[in-house]
């Protein structure tokens, strides 16, 4: 199951969509498109990386390991009197269906793979 989770996935949220990008290395980073573009139809690198760090799988859930420093990195030169605390998160989602076009979680959500 492992190379099916790596790659680009999305997501649509109330004002556009995000992106979740896998790496064969085991690292996960999660960004936004930039107001002026359409999430669905953009490079990877043309994302704001917001929080980054890791993943694995446990059986079949979907192990995220991450924190705010790359959104942390942004802010300190553009606004330094906004800068957020660290924030570290994990989050744990059991993978009920996967494919070259979705990937479903036990709690209702799903993921799209991103197709370029």
């Amino acid at each position: 199951m492992e190379q099916k989770v790596i790659g680009a996935w999305s997501w649509t949220y109330i004002e556009g969509t995000g992106r979740m990008i896998f790496s064969a290395a085991h690292t996960v980073k999660v960004g936004f498109p930039p107001d002026d573009k359409d999430g669905r139809k953009i490079a990877d690198s043309e994302f704001e990386i917001v929080s980054a760090g890791t993943w694995r799988l446990e059986g079949e859930v979907l192990v995220t390991e991450t924190d705010n420093q790359p959104l942390r990195n942004v802010l300190e030169h553009l606004s330094p009197s906004e800068v957020p605390a660290l924030e570290k998160k994990t989050e744990r989602k059991r993978i009920i269906s996967i494919d070259d076009k979705i990937m479903k979680f036990d709690d209702g959500s799903s993921l799209d793979r991103v197709h370029r």
